[in-house]
């Protein structure tokens, strides 16, 4: 063992280490605020490269906003300096658009502002907005408002809790949290889990490539779909039910009386079905396929390794 060498691989380390942390300490930070006067539903449009987003309802007529910037000292930088210079241009004119019943939030592009600037978002809107978010690198929380119409996180989580119509929320890396959904739903994850609670009805789609999948008081048709992980369901059925995990158990819980039409399949697993079904074709341990008091729509379920119960 060369241990000269993993000497200096080691002061090189700490040397990276010091380097990251000062520069850390020298970026610059400040805020700003602005309130707008709004006499009309919007659509919020709000976006920023790094940092949080969090949205919640609040006066019916204005939109407050606070925004909470940090820019800092890359290698390419000759001095804080210009650090300083980028923060001091965003908090004199901050990245805001108000067109008509459209505003628009943390677009940089095109204001000539390049480098390692990081936003956070603090907004307050009437509860008749439409919410579109975006952010490359952090988490977010849409609260109270009318309908998101899409919140994106390229890594980070996603909270949305009582809206008012339908949703869309989408991570590459992180978990999806909705509460009170009063209308559809759609919530894809590359790895992390996913929870919703429906208080209206509406159709709801949802994905995760690595992650549990937990839905309640679904009122609507169903697509699930986990690379790896459990899925646990219940609610009322209306309209197709399909579900599927590469890995893991699924639970469903429906009514007493719940009509439908099984199709269960499990490669490695039992299957449990709490309801009377009377099987079509053969009988197989591995497969069920029949109708339950009568039948009607289809629930369908598919694991390659795990058990089914359905209740």
């Amino acid at each position: 063992m060369n241990l000269k060498s993993n000497g200096s691989w080691i002061v090189l380390g700490v040397a990276l280490v010091a380097s990251l942390w000062a520069s850390e300490a020298r970026a610059a930070k400040g805020s700003f605020e602005q309130t707008l006067s709004v006499d009309e539903p919007i659509l919020l449009d709000v976006s920023t490269g790094s940092g949080s987003i969090i949205i919640e309802a609040g006066a019916v007529d204005r939109v407050e906003i606070v925004g909470h910037v940090k820019v800092g000292k890359s290698w390419f930088r000759r001095s804080e300096d210009n650090a300083q210079e980028l923060l001091d241009r965003v908090l004199a004119e901050p990245p805001i658009e108000l067109d008509g019943d459209s505003l628009r939030v943390g677009y940089l592009k095109g204001r000539g502002l390049k480098g390692n600037i990081s936003i956070s978002y603090e907004i307050t809107v009437p509860a008749t907005t439409r919410v579109k978010s975006d952010t490359g690198s952090g988490s977010m929380t849409i609260e109270g408002v009318a309908e998101v119409v899409e919140a994106d996180s390229g890594s980070g989580s996603v909270t949305l809790n009582n809206i008012s119509g339908s949703a869309v929320a989408d991570t590459g890396s992180g978990s999806i949290r909705a509460n009170g959904i009063a209308g559809a739903f759609e919530g894809d994850t590359g790895s992390g889990s996913i929870t919703l609670t429906q208080s209206g009805p509406g159709d709801v789609r949802v994905s995760t490539g690595s992650g549990s999948i937990e839905l309640h008081n679904i009122d609507g048709a169903l697509h699930a779909r986990a690379g790896s992980g459990r899925i646990r369901v219940d609610g009322r059925q209306r309209g197709t039910w399909d579900l599927d995990t590469g890995s893991g158990s699924v639970q469903i819980d429906l009514p007493d009386d719940a009509a439908f039409q099984l199709d269960a399949e499990s490669s490695s697993g039992s299957i449990v079905i709490d309801h009377p079904v009377m099987v079509q074709g053969k009988i197989s341990k591995r497969h069920i396929r029949g109708d339950v008091r009568g039948g009607g729509d289809l629930l369908r379920i598919d694991t390659s390794s795990g058990g089914i119960r359905v209740n």
